[in-house]
């Protein structure tokens, strides 16, 4: 491999790297740029053929148009369809106090037919999160944002002097890509599907919940509805000569992105940190962490100072080297659930299972940490994560949000 292709093979990691985030919006800018045909990527509409395909499918009655012989149309530039995609739509809504209100779309896809070339036939609504930190609960977005799309259009319209009316507005349909299909997400796309059951004038707006790599949740008849499936498929028609050459540029980049998403969207600042704990100690220091954490009881007091000297013995015992104290500092912060600082220490997922392993019983006491079940998480205790979409970059919610009793 040659050292541009290097660069183009660790591109996204490297942006990622600024402070061991990723942000959410270069990614649904890439996004928006691999599904638009009139781009200059060489893939035409075939990623964008794939990517609406089981949104289409499964909606027939809806998207009766674009389907023939059970396959969604050709939408290419060779086709009577033009496609317009754009990312970061501000749309404003009405509110019940009569205040407008603004929402970001992420990606808007619209198609058009050349017999009308001015008004889109049919509109793909996506909201896009790489992140489960990023996901609200109970805070309307995914509705407000449908709600916004379809007076955008009406609004548009009446400026027009077609007046407002359901031919007018494009068939819509929602798209929610999430990292995987956990509690917070399935909440999330289930208070939208149920808020447009009661909502009369957009209650069959065809709504889909996809995700961006496999996800155990997903049945065998959804499992290829993932953009993981979606740009390895990309890349294997090529190969077998299925569909035109794809430029080397845009399939290295492709498979760099692809890397990106299986890593769940790590930085290599991220990873360098790992590596180098796995060469000196044997194995990250979080795990360590987790030794120790299987040792201790539940429902009991530990003071942080004598977790902190376990683990350290632990990894003296184990690899005959001695961690330094603030990286034994560091982690059990990031390891400690409300622990506000832990959005410090580059925590930007309140779903990362494998370190969420303590918690104060005083937020106010750090020196104090208990054990934490997920099975049985306590109550009234608040999970902290970095969330640069909040005013103060700080992600919260109980700790019951995240983990159900399953008791």
């Amino acid at each position: 491999m040659n050292t541009s292709e290097e660069n183009l093979m660790n591109i996204f990691k490297i942006l990622a790297s600024n402070d061991g985030s990723i942000n959410e919006p270069n990614v649904s800018s890439f996004l928006a740029y691999l599904l638009d045909p009139n781009e200059n990527h060489g893939l035409d509409s075939v990623f964008l053929e794939y990517f609406l395909t089981p949104v289409i499918l499964g909606n027939k009655d809806s998207f009766k148009e674009l389907i023939y012989n059970d396959r969604i149309r050709n939408l290419s530039k060779r086709s009577p369809y033009s496609i317009s995609v754009q990312a970061e739509m501000t749309v404003m809504l009405d509110t019940e106090t009569s205040k407008q209100k603004t929402r970001d779309i992420d990606i808007l896809i619209e198609i058009f037919h050349s017999s009308d070339p001015h008004r889109a036939r049919f509109a793909f609504c996506i909201e896009n999160k790489i992140k489960d930190g990023a996901i609200q609960k109970g805070g309307n977005q995914l509705y407000e944002e449908l709600t916004g799309l379809i007076q955008y259009y009406a609004s548009r319209s009446a400026a027009d002097g077609r007046g407002v009316s359901s031919a007018q507005i494009p068939a819509l349909s929602f798209i929610f890509l999430t990292p995987k299909r956990n509690i917070r997400a399935v909440e999330e796309f289930a208070e939208l599907v149920d808020k447009l059951e009661f909502t009369d004038s957009i209650k069959n707006i065809p709504c889909y919940h996809m995700t961006w790599g496999p996800d155990a949740a997903q049945t065998q008849e959804e499992a290829p509805a993932h953009v993981v499936a979606m740009l390895n498929r990309t890349l294997q028609d090529e190969a077998c000569g299925n569909i035109e050459p794809i430029y080397d540029y845009t399939k290295h980049t492709l498979k760099s992105f692809l890397t990106f998403i299986k890593s769940d969207f790590h930085s290599y600042k991220e990873e360098k940190t790992a590596g180098t704990e796995r060469r000196s100690y044997g194995k990250t220091i979080p795990e360590f962490y987790y030794d120790v954490f299987t040792e201790l009881e539940f429902d009991r007091d530990y003071a942080s100072n004598d977790i902190k000297n376990r683990v350290k013995e632990l990894v003296l015992r184990s690899s005959g080297n001695e961690v330094r104290k603030p990286t034994l500092d560091a982690t059990l912060i990031f390891t400690t659930v409300n622990n506000s600082n832990r959005k410090h220490q580059g925590v930007t997922d309140p779903q990362k299972h494998e370190i969420n392993l303590f918690y104060c019983p005083d937020e106010n006491n750090k020196k104090m940490i208990r054990k934490l079940s997920q099975n049985d998480p306590p109550a009234d205790i608040y999970i902290y994560w970095k969330d640069n979409s909040s005013d103060d970059k700080t992600g919260k919610c109980l700790l019951t949000e995240i983990y159900p009793s399953l008791r």
